[in-house]
């Protein structure tokens, strides 16, 4: 469920999970909202890759497949990332 190469596991487990520990973080050290929320969100995919590699999951053996779905994970997180921005300037991102 927390695998980072899933299509659904920002929408569902990052995504909120960045929004929460923003919420909580902005509370003991106020700071600009947004950056928080991707600085989480950055911080979460980095850890769901590196849980994976220590577990040893298959997909790091094969390093083509390794590095294309590396370069996946990198466009969506790109891409995720600019949604939250565009969020936060239509005035949807806001801290709870």
């Amino acid at each position: 469920m927390l695998s980072p190469f899933t299509f659904w596991n920002d929408a569902v487990v990052n995504i909120p999970l960045s929004y929460l520990c923003a919420n909580v973080f902005i509370r003991i050290w106020p700071t600009d909202f947004l950056l928080t929320v991707l600085v989480f969100y950055w911080l979460s995919n980095i850890l769901g890759i590196l849980l994976m590699y220590l577990s040893g999951k298959s997909i790091f053996k094969d390093r083509k497949a390794a590095l294309r779905e590396l370069t996946v994970l990198v466009a969506t997180i790109a891409l995720y990332s600019l949604i939250l921005v565009l969020l936060n300037r239509a005035g949807i991102l806001k801290p709870v």
